[in-house]
């Protein structure tokens, strides 16, 4: 693959590398400036932060929304996909709006495609881990299977936006727009099949970072008496997985950059909102207090620095 390598020093401006470095570099000096200063009792600390703090579970409505959620991704299936015949020498590129995607044009590395399998598998799942990692030891089990209702929910909202718009835009997929020679001669990169014209949004990039919201808000929210580097680390790592997740789909030449950018906003929107709408309470029955603005800081802070490490990763491996 042909690369060109601009020296930002040369013409002045920050190549992407620099920025995203600087970015990164940023994001920390933020989280470790408004972390909290250590004042009060330790031990009292301590022992608050080990009540177990679990979201309200009401059956009728939970139950209501899993259902709804999975008749909108079964209904969005039967939508017909408009399947375009493409030449031998491609889709003509001139059809493409934005210029950060119409630069991936031509770049495959198949490498990527089953990494960004298996990366997507550890983002879903990662919010589950989180959970049972930081429950007190009696209750890592009915914590972490109440957690899993309220995610499922999540999961399922990310999952039918991004299905519904993902089978009603019909973009055409990065490979669409080469050659036949070009083209990679697995599979999957048929562009006779559906699947070519269901580029917008990522549904990779919408659940790795559902996943990545729904732990760093629940993380949030159930253990408010944590320290800023718990806080950090919880969303740097799930932000390192799904921008790892996403980055390396467009590696392989499944998605353009703003497939990604929309997936990953709609991940992030329902691994917020749905956790923030239900009620976390003690075992006495009060109602857990939101995130103050700190934790939200601290936090987005650590998502932000993990995104950037992804990307830098797999523009270094791949």
């Amino acid at each position: 693959m042909d690369t060109t390598v601009r020296d930002s020093r040369c013409t002045g401006v920050l190549s992407p590398r620099d920025l995203l470095g600087r970015y990164t570099a940023l994001a920390c000096l933020i989280a470790v400036l408004t972390a909290p200063p250590a004042t009060g009792s330790t031990t009292a600390a301590a022992d608050s932060a080990l009540r177990p703090v679990h979201p309200e579970l009401r059956w009728a409505r939970d139950a209501s929304l899993v259902g709804g959620g999975i008749a909108v991704i079964a209904a969005a299936g039967l939508l017909d996909v408009s399947v375009r015949s493409v030449p031998p020498e491609g889709l003509d590129p001139a059809d493409i709006h934005w210029s950060i995607d119409r630069e991936q044009i031509g770049k495959f590395n198949t490498r990527a495609l089953d990494a960004s399998d298996l990366a997507s598998a550890v983002s879903v799942t990662y919010p589950m881990v989180v959970a049972f990692a930081s429950q007190p030891s009696g209750e890592r089990i009915s914590g972490t299977l109440r957690r899993s209702v309220i995610y499922v929910q999540s999961y399922l909202l990310a999952t039918a936006t991004a299905k519904l718009i993902k089978n009603s835009a019909d973009r055409p997929r990065p490979y669409t727009y080469v050659s036949d020679a070009q083209r990679p001669s697995d599979a999957t990169y048929d562009v006779t099949d559906d699947e070519a014209f269901q580029s917008m949004p990522s549904s990779h990039a919408s659940s790795s970072f559902c996943g990545a919201a729904f732990a760093m808000t629940d993380q949030l929210i159930s253990r408010p008496h944590s320290g800023w580097f718990e806080r950090v680390g919880v969303a740097f790592t799930g932000g390192l997985l799904a921008s790892m997740t996403s980055t390396l789909r467009v590696s392989a030449g499944k998605h353009f950059p703003s497939d990604v950018l929309a997936g990953g906003a709609i991940g992030m929107a329902s691994g917020v909102l749905v956790p923030m709408a239900h009620l976390y309470v003690t075992p006495t029955g009060r109602r857990a207090p939101h995130p103050s603005g700190r934790a939200w800081l601290q936090a987005l802070g650590g998502m932000t620095a993990g995104i950037a490490a992804g990307i830098l990763i797999v523009e270094a491996s791949y």
